[in-house]
């Protein structure tokens, strides 16, 4: 991670303290979601990926009701922030994270079911998982089924100075360096490819000749 810093400091020398720290945590928000990414993407099941507002609201799927008593919870990441207990047509919640308002919301269609973070923050940013149990009938059982979803939230700024409409903050500057980093991280994986491979070429026929 020490190289990752070095390359900002050496593409964003000029900029302040507090947007270097605002663009390191937005690395390293990016290098998290990168590895969850890459997790997932090898054992086969990849999330929904959702991109909204700041100071918006967000729904996330949770598994079908499909008996009278359930309880649903919510996890970000592999903390457990909020979760839901249904009985008949009663719904109680219990919030972990106060800083997470969140409601339950039961399609009487389908049955399908869904959370709804509101007021999101960019730290609302990640993965989220709703799991499911069935307390009645018995016996008590697990669902398998646990829907994943990423949540990305984009700041927004309130007023446009030029136009008077919403718009991102420093759009394009994002952008670029979101660019640069990809770049600057893909170049870095060829690099570590390269000299890894170069170093077991070495060793093999260093073996080899002795």
């Amino acid at each position: 991670m020490i190289q990752y810093f070095l390359f900002l400091s050496f593409f964003f020398p000029k900029r302040s303290s507090k947007q270097f720290l605002k663009l390191k945590n937005g690395v390293l928000s990016s290098f998290k979601m990168l590895l969850m990414f890459c997790l997932l993407f090898t054992t086969g099941n990849l999330p929904s990926v959702q991109h909204v507002a700041l100071n918006s609201s967000v729904t996330i799927p949770c598994p079908e009701l499909s008996a009278p008593e359930m309880v649903f919870k919510l996890y970000k990441g592999s903390e457990e922030i909020c979760y839901f207990s249904i009985n008949n047509t009663f719904i109680s919640k219990n919030n972990n994270r106060r800083d997470f308002p969140a409601s339950f919301k039961v399609n009487d269609t389908n049955n399908s079911t869904s959370v709804i973070l509101n007021n999101v923050t960019v730290n609302t940013t990640a993965l989220y998982t709703c799991e499911a149990e069935r307390i009645f009938p018995p016996p008590f059982q697990k669902v398998e089924h646990k829907p994943q979803t990423i949540v990305f939230v984009e700041e927004i700024q309130h007023v446009c100075v030029s136009t008077g409409r919403p718009v991102k903050s420093c759009a394009v500057c994002q952008h670029a360096d979101h660019l640069t980093f990809w770049v600057v991280l893909g170049i870095m994986t060829t690099y570590g490819v390269i000299m890894t491979c170069t170093v077991l070429i070495l060793r093999v026929n260093t073996y080899i000749y002795i």
